[in-house]
């Protein structure tokens, strides 16, 4: 059976769906998301300078999808284009 998974663009969602038996695991994911959201803005600023002074949230939006099977992991990264809604998937390994 696949796993449930939730988008959590808000902390009202977050708050919806964490409960005593997942607040470790979702935690544990979010940790690592966040990681890798901040290397991801660095990265870009690193690359394109006109970023330098913009905000995270004006550079990408960003959403974090939770997968509740017990594993701390980062599955793949998701990146929509907001101008022509092409959707493209980078695999983590």
């Amino acid at each position: 059976m696949k796993p449930k998974e939730y988008e959590i663009d808000s902390f009202e969602k977050l708050i919806n769906v964490v409960n005593r038996e997942n607040i470790e695991a979702i935690s544990k994911d979010l940790t690592l998301w966040l990681i890798y959201a901040i290397e991801t803005y660095e990265k870009v600023r690193d690359q394109f300078p006109d970023y330098k002074d913009k905000t995270n949230w004006e550079i990408a939006k960003s959403h974090f999808i939770w997968v509740d099977d017990g594993k701390n992991d980062i599955l793949e990264t998701k990146i929509v284009n907001s101008e022509t809604g092409e959707v493209s998937r980078i695999e983590m390994k």
